[in-house]
């Protein structure tokens, strides 16, 4: 309902429907067909032009009189629909007053000068000379007010019938000059009768002064009402706004927040929250066709106990099943709103009306551009919480945002499993040509993501170093074999060059985008605490929390694993090495966490190796 640039009372197009109805009533339908949007589009526009706290735009106004003058065929309607509307006392409310109020034309004239200057926000109005009979008017059309001949007219009209309010006579108008015709401004001569009438008005008010007051204290007591219910209906329509913006501001941000995450279980928990918390759902799960196009699986769920949302954990509804609700949603695309389930002859055996009982659900289609995944369904509980199409709508938007972004999140997925392959193929290669590193990058990995649990590494991080620990040294790729496999002691010059690997691994890698951003797990493996390391020389906190948990749990592996030059050292010496290199090769945080994961992990026997200094 539109309401910026408003300027004229909906009064002014009560009098002319008002006014059609009357005098030609088989029209009323033809003045209010073909108008501009938005009033075309509105429900009960008749209503909302009828009732005098509602307001509209100036040209809107001037289309309303220019098609009454079409209907009628008379260029002088504007002035009869503005009599006929004083001469039936179609006032609001403070007009009803000040018409009760004043005793005669005269004095409703100064005021009116005086109410219009400070009101009236189409024209500027002026008194330039009044008499007991007599009274010249002048107005000036605002700046960027549309206006017209016929609203001329129209208030020539009321002016006319302004001394009938007091029995009177109506005034004879006389135009000098018309905005409409090339003047700078409208003006007025306005003469009636005074004699024996002025006299009656006069009498009469003064005799009826008192139940003129009560009267209006009456309609200011029945209008105050009327306001209250108008300010009321504006509350609730301002609460359902508002409830909408804070549903819009949920979905933005929670779109924002799942086109951060990658990884689909985390997407999964970061969509579901708002729909309960904002949304005011109190239940809501997703469905999503399995891998092979055979059914939806049950995802994820929330708004209940984990036992109970346990329960769904392998309920699978085959695709083949064309009644099944949830089946003609995905299958249709459209979604469903269920406002009264014990009326919707739904089957009362199915699995989740069973378990969790709701008086009223949604399910929609989680469509991405190229197809649909699953569906997203939500309900609510108790009798007064039925859901409407506006829960449908925001539901809907949501589960469009979830699916766009969860496909993603699976296909970032697949893309990065597939890359770890590929490259963990690789590093097995090389280690199959050398049997003494085989298996080396898994014993690794499984080392260090224990060593990161025990330092209270995020399992978000854990999941990058996983990866970065299986390949960080995919760069021997690019060392020649023969180094790599030298049964001797590497000389400096090979020493020079193997150490080139964890470079040479950063350039291999550097097309996998996920792990780009924790290149420094490969990069930074064999720096050294003391900063003699390479191939950055960092020292200390300079080096990542991940390369210094990756150097270790390496360091520990390549002690403890045999080479045709040395036997393998045993876990416990090694462990001994590590101790000893506290603060020089290892931070003493990393090392403590390391040899606290060895006592229960690596030496089942949970002999002591103390951490004690």
């Amino acid at each position: 309902m539109p309401q910026e640039g408003n300027n004229v009372s909906c009064l002014n197009s009560r009098a002319i429907i008002e006014f059609i109805r009357k005098k030609h009533p088989s029209s009323l339908g033809e003045l209010l067909r073909d108008l501009p949007s938005p009033w075309a589009d509105m429900p009960d526009l008749e209503r909302f032009l009828t009732d005098e706290n509602n307001w509209i735009p100036s040209g809107f106004f001037v289309r309303l009189l220019e098609k009454a003058r079409l209907i009628t065929g008379n260029n002088n309607v504007g002035f009869e629909i503005g009599f006929d509307s004083v001469l039936n006392r179609e006032f609001g409310y403070w007009q009803n007053i000040f018409m009760k109020i004043f005793s005669s034309p005269r004095l409703a004239l100064r005021r009116m000068n005086l109410l219009n200057t400070k009101l009236n926000s189409t024209k500027i109005v002026e008194l330039l000379y009044d008499s007991p009979g007599r009274a010249v008017i002048r107005w000036h059309w605002r700046d960027a007010v549309t206006s017209s001949k016929d609203v001329c007219s129209y208030n020539k009209g009321i002016y006319s019938a302004i001394p009938t309010i007091w029995g009177q006579a109506a005034a004879h108008v006389v135009e000098s000059s018309c905005q409409f015709e090339g003047q700078p401004f409208c003006e007025i001569t306005l003469t009636w009768s005074v004699g024996w009438g002025r006299f009656r008005s006069v009498l009469s008010g003064l005799l009826t002064r008192k139940s003129n007051l009560y009267t209006a204290l009456e309609e200011i007591d029945r209008d105050k009402a009327l306001l209250r219910e108008k300010y009321d209906e504006l509350s609730l329509l301002n609460a359902a706004l508002s409830q909408k913006v804070t549903m819009l501001k949920a979905i933005n941000n929670a779109t924002r927040t799942m086109v951060s995450v990658a990884d689909t279980r985390q997407v999964l928990q970061q969509t579901m929250t708002p729909i309960v918390e904002v949304f005011g759902f109190d239940r809501a799960m997703i469905m999503l066709v399995n891998p092979t196009g055979e059914y939806l699986e049950y995802s994820y769920g929330v708004g209940e106990s984990t036992q109970a949302m346990e329960k769904l954990r392998n309920y699978r509804i085959p695709l083949t099943r064309d009644q099944n609700l949830m089946v003609k949603v995905m299958k249709r695309g459209r979604p469903v709103l269920i406002r009264d389930v014990q009326a919707a002859g739904l089957n009362p055996t199915n699995r989740i009306l069973a378990d969790f009982r709701p008086s009223s659900f949604i399910v929609c289609p989680l469509r991405t551009e190229e197809r649909i995944i699953g569906i997203l369904g939500a309900d609510r509980r108790g009798a007064d919480k039925k859901l409407t199409t506006s829960d449908t709508e925001f539901l809907s938007i949501f589960a469009n945002n979830i699916a766009t972004v969860f496909l993603r999140a699976r296909l970032d997925e697949e893309l990065k499993t597939s890359y770890v392959s590929a490259v963990r193929a690789l590093v097995q290669a090389i280690e199959e040509k050398d049997t003494y590193t085989r298996g080396h990058s898994e014993r690794v990995s499984r080392m260090a993501v224990e060593v990161a649990r025990k330092l209270g590494v995020s399992e978000d991080e854990i999941e990058y170093l996983r990866f970065g620990s299986i390949l960080h040294d995919v760069g021997k790729i690019g060392i020649p074999e023969s180094i790599v496999r030298s049964p001797k002691r590497l000389t400096d010059a090979e020493l020079k060059i193997i150490q080139k690997h964890p470079l040479k691994g950063v350039e291999i890698l550097q097309p996998i985008e996920f792990i780009r951003s924790h290149m420094y797990l490969i990069r930074n493996h064999h720096e050294r605490w003391d900063g003699r390391g390479y191939p950055d020389k960092l020292a200390g906190d300079d080096i990542p929390l991940g390369a210094q948990i990756v150097s270790i749990a390496d360091a520990f592996d390549a002690m403890t694993s045999s080479r045709p030059y040395r036997k393998g050292m045993p876990s416990k010496q090694a462990a001994r090495e590590i101790r000893k290199n506290l603060n020089t090769q290892f931070s003493e945080k990393v090392g403590d966490a390391f040899l606290c994961v060895y006592e229960s992990v690596v030496m089942p026997e949970n002999l002591s190796v103390s951490t004690k200094k």
